[in-house]
């Protein structure tokens, strides 16, 4: 067998190299040149007018973020103008976009993935009318659950006296007389497990919400029924980095009182004239929402837990998780202890209604409603703490220490 030469297989290694390189920055200049080639600003530009026209008249929060937030509609204008006009690709003009969105710094308005069927939409008959529960899929997968991380973020373990209890969906354990529940998310499609125990074929997508969403009812009610027997004389819910999810929190809020519990109403968004001036630095004529009234809603607890109430909340609770402490917070149920929350507030009622960018597979989705604390504050500013506790960028002793001394004191 002739063997080769090391220095000649060093020799066509290289070769080799050097063809593969430039193949691959031969496709990338083809790419940048294709980006280049297929810019169309004035494309881009009517997509733009179209979400600044859609925000005006659909964007909950906007007029809080130029009232209170200072934000400078008509300079965000130019800036982005002049960038997607002289973006000269695709790639540049997204970025500003993308920029213009994130200025506005709202956790509920934002660019997703959006899918563009050729084919009528799903659910649909060949007449085009919507099913009432179009089928959930296949599967719980095809559903869109998945299982989400339920464990505990906060190190209670170096708490001295923990004792864990249980794991799975809803873990929990106790610190000499205070039991402490987790609940790591309001979304019943972050719960895969429970999904499959009520998976049915043909079952429709509402109702195996619906049907999930009973059965962690359930699993919670056994939880804190365990806390008690352990001998937790009160309650500490967990919502650490609780992004959010449905409003199944209502039914959660219930569960932690039987007192019946008010607050103001969300407002949703249906202004009654043309607000697009609000672009050029024009007071708008008229509100965003359907209704400027300050009405109150109530819910009825349903008792399981009676007794003293704490909330352990930081900077990544937000959204359906912010709904869960005004609740109980502002009906002097629960003591919210930790960080101020996220300023995520109200999303998007009855599914929302994105913009649909056409240069790109992109939708820009906005909150269409708000939620307003009792002094009037929109919950996009975050909900205060009453005992302040730092938890982020905090060592696991020292956030350990302080919740047992925040403890101690309440």
């Amino acid at each position: 067998m002739k063997r080769i030469d090391p220095g000649t297989r060093f020799e066509r290694a290289k070769r080799y190299f050097k063809y593969a390189s430039l193949t691959v920055l031969a496709l990338l200049v083809l790419a940048v040149g294709w980006d280049v080639a297929s810019y169309d600003a004035d494309a881009w530009l009517e997509d733009y007018g179209r979400l600044k026209r859609d925000m005006a008249q659909g964007y909950a929060n906007l007029d809080w973020m130029v009232e209170k937030r200072g934000a400078d509609l008509p300079a965000l204008d130019r800036r982005t103008t002049a960038a997607l006009r002289n973006a000269h690709s695709n790639v540049r003009a997204f970025v500003a976009l993308r920029g213009f969105v994130r200025g506005f710094g709202d956790p509920h308005l934002r660019m997703k993935a959006g899918e563009r069927p050729a084919r009528a939409q799903a659910g649909a008959d060949a007449h085009g009318t919507q099913d009432i529960d179009p089928p959930a899929g296949k599967d719980c997968a095809a559903a869109g659950y998945e299982e989400g991380d339920h464990g505990f973020r906060f190190p209670f373990e170096r708490i001295q006296g923990w004792k864990p209890l249980r794991k799975g969906d809803f873990p929990s354990g106790t610190i000499g007389g205070t039991g402490v529940l987790r609940i790591a998310q309001f979304g019943e499609d972050q719960y895969l497990s429970a999904c499959q125990a009520v998976f049915e074929t043909g079952i429709g997508r509402y109702a195996l919400k619906l049907a999930v969403r009973a059965r962690q009812q359930a699993q919670l009610r056994a939880a804190i029924a365990e806390l008690r027997k352990n001998g937790a004389r009160r309650l500490l819910v967990d919502v650490s980095g609780n992004g959010g999810g449905t409003e199944w929190v209502n039914e959660v809020v219930a569960l932690m009182t039987d007192h019946e519990l008010g607050r103001r109403g969300a407002l949703r968004v249906g202004p009654a004239c043309d607000r697009s001036d609000v672009w050029r630095g024009a007071r708008a004529p008229c509100s965003v929402f359907a209704g400027t009234s300050a009405d109150r809603i109530s819910l009825q607890g349903t008792g399981e837990w009676r007794g003293p109430l704490l909330i352990l909340a930081d900077s990544g609770t937000g959204s359906a998780a912010e709904d869960f402490v005004a609740w109980l917070q502002q009906n002097g149920i629960a003591i919210v202890i930790g960080e101020k929350t996220a300023g995520a507030g109200c999303g998007y009622v009855d599914g929302g209604k994105p913009t649909r960018l056409s240069v790109a597979p992109v939708d820009i989705w906005m909150p269409n409603c708000a939620r307003f604390l009792d002094d009037g504050t929109n919950e996009i500013d975050g909900i205060a703490p009453d005992v302040p506790l730092l938890m982020t960028n905090v060592e696991p002793a020292a956030k350990a220490k302080a919740l047992a001394a925040a403890l101690a004191a309440h």
